[in-house]
């Protein structure tokens, strides 16, 4: 079996022979499900399913359909985004997780942009507030770094500055101008694809997070490692749990992440060009 790396090596090879005027993209921007990426381009980008990539699943998402790798423009700079991605609740390893984004590092991406949802673990953060990651918690039993020492800068990288303060600051500055403004806060990713009950909500929140979800993590961690500038939003799709709820509904999840993406992509447009220039 081929590994990070050597997937790494393929796609970054097989890429710019399968994109139609190809140039070195200078960023990635990563969106979960139902949060399209495509009008934080200058034009319609060219789309080639994530399935195509080596060492990549061939079976659909659990919400469906296949994630796609998305190259075109941002305000005149190349770049590579996804729509969708896998995650370790998939039960397809680590590596389906971070090959998009090892593979835009190979590239020669500088800076990553993550963008994922969750659930609310504070009464302030109502549903629809985006929030500016400034720190995480990884819930896992892994780390997208195990077994993976031959891609890193080094060994044993310090993650107190994983998120960017400079990225962070552009993205910030650009969306205040399009009247978004983004609380700072802290994400902790959690294991299995379902809600969280009442006491884990309690836990994550005792343990200082803010929202809490299941993805963004294994991908800040790498992107940090391999010496990208990274910087992660993560939306208040809904409430977490409490004895008094009802049943979350994936739907309404989804639903939410559909209708606040536009605004972040409106503000990324800028933020995106200010930090590239």
């Amino acid at each position: 079996m081929s590994s990070l790396y050597e997937y790494t090596n393929e796609a970054a090879q097989l890429l710019p022979r399968l994109f139609k005027e190809w140039e070195k993209p200078r960023v990635f921007l990563q969106c979960s499900s139902a949060m399209h990426p495509e009008p934080v381009f200058d034009n319609a980008p060219q789309a080639l399913p994530l399935n195509e990539l080596p060492g990549m699943p061939k079976h659909e998402i659990p919400d469906g359909g296949h994630p796609a790798l998305l190259f075109g423009k941002i305000n005149g700079h190349p770049a590579l985004a996804t729509n969708g991605h896998r995650h370790l609740y998939e039960g397809v390893g680590v590596t389906p997780c971070v090959l998009p984004l090892c593979t835009a590092h190979a590239l020669g991406a500088e800076a990553a942009i993550l963008v994922g949802a969750g659930l609310s673990l504070k009464n302030e953060i109502k549903p629809g507030t985006w929030m500016l990651l400034t720190d995480f918690i990884n819930g896992h039993n892994c780390s997208p770094l195990d077994g993976n020492h031959i891609m890193l800068q080094e060994a044993f990288p310090d993650m107190t500055f994983a998120l960017s303060q400079h990225l962070n600051s552009e993205l910030m500055n650009a969306l205040d101008a399009v009247g978004l403004s983004p609380r700072l806060g802290v994400y902790m990713s959690r294991p299995g694809s379902q809600f969280c009950t009442v006491s884990e909500a309690t836990s994550a929140r005792n343990n200082g997070a803010d929202i809490l979800g299941h993805d963004l993590v294994m991908e800040i961690i790498m992107g940090h490692a391999l010496g990208m500038q990274v910087s992660s939003f993560a939306l208040a799709a809904l409430n977490a749990p409490n004895v008094y709820s009802r049943p979350l509904s994936r739907k309404d999840y989804l639903d939410n992440c559909q209708f606040c993406i536009k605004d972040l992509l409106r503000g990324l447009r800028t933020g995106i060009k200010n930090f590239l220039e």
